[in-house]
């Protein structure tokens, strides 16, 4: 009974609907280097700058949520937010959702899901930005700096998946993350 217990208090909170933190501010507990990228924290936050396209994932799986996180990209940086995603992406089209961040010249500028739907006119600039996002049933919702810019239901909606973020090039950083599941 006292496992069943423990098991249950570990459980409650992720499942209630309550908004649990994925980040810190002072490790990368919670999060695995899927390749050779120099994630590191810095500043409080999750910061990488050198080495391959790679994701950072977090070590659980979600299905229906909505994640709040903030980043800040450097000027000509290309990063992105993954939503259910694989350790390693192919394809964006298939193994994920990617939250793009990058410049208005990128054929999926900062807002846009990448190879599903373009979203332009939200610039680039190299300070804090906020994205809430929300994947419930395939429904993705993109609201940037307060704007909603997006809300896309795809044809063949992705299962439980990791949360990924993505260091491409440039300097980018993440902090300020957290993730309420959807009953």
């Amino acid at each position: 009974m006292k496992i069943i217990t423990l098991l249950f208090l570990l459980v409650v909170p992720v499942f209630a609907g309550d908004w649990v933190p994925l980040f810190d501010g002072e490790t990368m507990k919670g999060w695995t280097n899927q390749g050779d990228a120099d994630w590191h924290v810095e500043d409080g936050a999750l910061t990488a700058s050198e080495g391959e396209v790679c994701l950072l994932t977090t070590d659980k799986k979600y299905e229906n949520y909505e994640l709040e996180l903030e980043f800040k990209a450097a000027i000509g940086a290309n990063s992105g937010v993954f939503l259910n995603t694989e350790e390693k992406v192919k394809d964006e089209a298939v193994d994920c959702y990617e939250i793009n961040i990058a410049d208005p010249t990128n054929p999926f500028p900062t807002g846009s899901i990448v190879k599903h739907h373009k979203v332009t006119g939200q610039g680039e600039n190299d300070a804090w930005r906020r994205y809430k996002l929300k994947v419930n049933k395939g429904t993705i919702t993109i609201i940037l700096d307060g704007k909603k810019l997006v809300t896309y239901s795809a044809k063949n909606p992705r299962p439980a998946g990791l949360i990924g973020l993505q260091k491409n090039t440039g300097k980018i950083a993440f902090r300020e993350i957290r993730v309420k599941v959807l009953k």
